[in-house]
C-alpha cells in the first residue's frame, strides 16, 4: 500500500553490516555537552537518532501536575530545544518538558523502529543547582511522583533490565507507533515531563544525566510493540542499549531570551539556496563555544554529521556535499540551536 511503512525479514547476513555500521556510529567521539554512550551492550544504535531529544522546553508555571503529550510541541525529527535550559536563581517555578524520540534508525534497506524506556530513578544533577521545591535533592519519587520535581506523562513500571536477580529499577516506557500510524519516520513516540523546582541563589552552570534504554522486539513496524521485555534479543545479537544523555541548565540572573535568543544571532544560513552540488552555509558565532553541524532528509534521516569542534568568536563558512534534494540543517551549540532548509539541485 503507498505511504505504508513495510515489514522486514532479514536474514543473519542482512543484520551482520547494521550491527558493524551501529556499533561504529555508537562508539564515536561526540562534544562534552552532548551524549555518551554505555560500553555495556554489544547491539548498539547511533544514539545521535536517538536523541531524548528532549525537545522543546516550555516555561508554564502553575501546579505539578501530571502533562499531556503534545506534537505540535515536539518538533522533526527530534533535539533539544532549547539545548540550554536558562532559569532564573533562587526562585521556585515549574515548566514541561515536550520530547520526541525517532521514529526509526535506517542502514540499507534494514529499518528498526525501537521504543524506548527512561530510568527514572536514574534522574541526577551533577552540582545540584536544582532542588525541589522543599529544598531536597532532585530525584524521581515513585512513591508519589506528583509529590516529587518531576512527573511524567504516565506512571512509571518496575522492570527488570538484567538477567540478576536484583536487576530491578523503574522505568516510564514509550511504545513506538506502528504501521496504523502512518508513513515511516513521521510518527515517532513522543511524551513529556512536568517539572516542579527550585532553583539554586547561586548561579552558574549544571547538568542534568538522563539514562535512556533503546530497545527493539521485533523487525519491522508492526502496530503494538512488545513494551513488556527491556532486553530483545534479535538473531543472537542483544536489540538494546543503554546511553546517557547530558542536559545543560543555566542558573543566570540574564534574562531567559538571552539564552534562547542566541540561535538567531547565530544567522545561520545557505549562502545559495537552491544550491549547484555543494552548499555552503555560513554561521556566527557571539563568543567561543563547541559546534556541530547536522544535515536530515525531510524524512528524518541524518545524512551529515560534523563536529567542528571549539570555536573562537566570528562568522564562519562549510562546505557541504550532498546529493540532489531537500534538506533540513541544524547547527547546535551548548547554548542552543539554529535550523534552516536546504534545496541541492545538480
Amino acid at each position: 500500500m503507498a505511504g505504508a511503512k513495510a515489514a522486514l525479514h532479514p536474514t543473519t547476513s542482512d543484520l551482520t553490516p547494521l550491527l558493524k555500521y551501529l556499533t561504529r556510529l555508537a562508539n564515536s567521539q561526540s562534544p562534552p555537552y552532548l551524549l555518551h554512550v554505555s560500553k555495556k551492550s554489544y547491539f548498539r544504535l547511533d544514539m545521535r537518532h536517538i536523541v531524548l531529544s528532549l525537545i522543546g522546553v516550555a516555561l508554564v508555571y502553575g501546579q505539578c501536575n501530571m502533562c499531556m503529550p503534545d506534537s505540535a510541541r515536539s518538533p522533526r525529527p527530534y533535539g533539544f530545544n532549547p539545548a540550554v535550559l536558562w532559569l532564573p536563581p533562587a526562585k521556585d517555578t515549574s515548566l514541561t518538558i515536550y520530547f520526541t524520540f525517532p521514529d526509526q534508525v535506517q542502514q540499507g534497506n534494514l529499518t528498526v523502529y525501537p521504543n524506548y524506556a527512561i530510568w527514572v530513578d536514574s534522574l541526577r544533577l551533577d552540582r545540584g543547582l536544582i532542588t525541589d521545591q522543599n529544598g531536597n535533592p532532585f530525584a524521581y519519587n515513585a512513591s508519589d511522583p506528583a509529590a516529587g520535581p518531576i512527573h511524567f506523562d504516565q506512571m512509571h513500571r518496575y522492570k527488570q533490565w538484567g538477567s540478576g536477580a536484583t536487576d530491578y529499577a523503574n522505568f516510564v516506557v514509550y511504545q513506538n507507533p506502528g504501521t496504523s500510524a502512518g508513513p515511516a519516520g513521521q510518527t515517532p513516540p513522543i511524551g513529556c515531563a512536568r517539572v516542579c523546582i527550585r532553583t539554586s541563589s547561586t548561579e552558574g552552570s549544571d547538568t542534568l544525566r538522563v539514562k535512556v534504554r533503546a530497545f527493539i522486539p521485533a523487525f519491522g513496524d508492526a502496530d503494538n510493540k512488545d513494551t513488556t521485555n527491556l532486553r530483545p534479543v534479535l538473531l543472537g545479537n542483544n536489540a538494546w542499549l543503554d546511553t546517557v544523555f547530558r542536559y545543560a541548565v543555566v542558573i543566570s540572573s540574564s534574562p531567559a531570551s538571552l539564552g534562547r535568543g542566541m540561535s538567531a544571532m547565530y544567522a545561520f544560513r545557505p549562502v545559495s539556496n537552491p544550491a549547484y552540488r555543494e552548499a555552503v552555509v555560513t554561521y556566527t558565532l557571539p563568543q567561543p563555544m563547541a559546534v556541530r553541524l547536522r544535515a536530515y532528509t525531510l524524512d528524518g534521516r541524518e545524512v551529515l554529521l560534523r563536529d567542528l569542534g571549539l570555536q573562537p568568536a566570528g562568522t564562519f563558512q562549510e562546505t557541504l556535499s550532498l546529493p540532489a534534494g531537500q534538506y533540513f540543517l541544524r547547527l547546535e551549540t551548548p547554548y542552543g540551536l539554529s535550523a534552516t532548509r536546504l534545496t541541492v539541485i545538480e
